[in-house]
């Protein structure tokens, strides 16, 4: 059997507790509901994956792929902060 992406998505959201009972455990969504969000972040998402699919595809074909050098790469990651700055918002 294999897992489809909404099954993946629907098994995401069984870990998300949405309160917590009066005996302090968690509550998490029903299946039923959570293959409903499931399906409603696919149809959102699938639009971007069949582009970005079709762009690798292209890229297959042409043969030429762009690829940043790893000093790029890592010069870029030492420039972001550790932490926010106090006034950022």
């Amino acid at each position: 059997m294999t897992e489809t992406l909404l099954d993946r998505i629907a098994r995401a959201l069984a870990d998300v507790p949405i309160r917590q009972d009066e005996n302090g455990r968690n509550v998490v969504l029903g299946l039923g509901v959570r293959l409903d969000m499931a399906g409603a972040a696919l149809a959102v998402i699938r639009p971007e994956l069949e582009c970005l699919n079709a762009k690798a595809a292209t890229r297959e074909i042409n043969g030429s792929i762009r690829v940043l050098p790893a000093r790029f790469v890592t010069d870029a990651m030492a420039r972001v902060p550790d932490v926010l700055p106090d006034n950022f918002r």
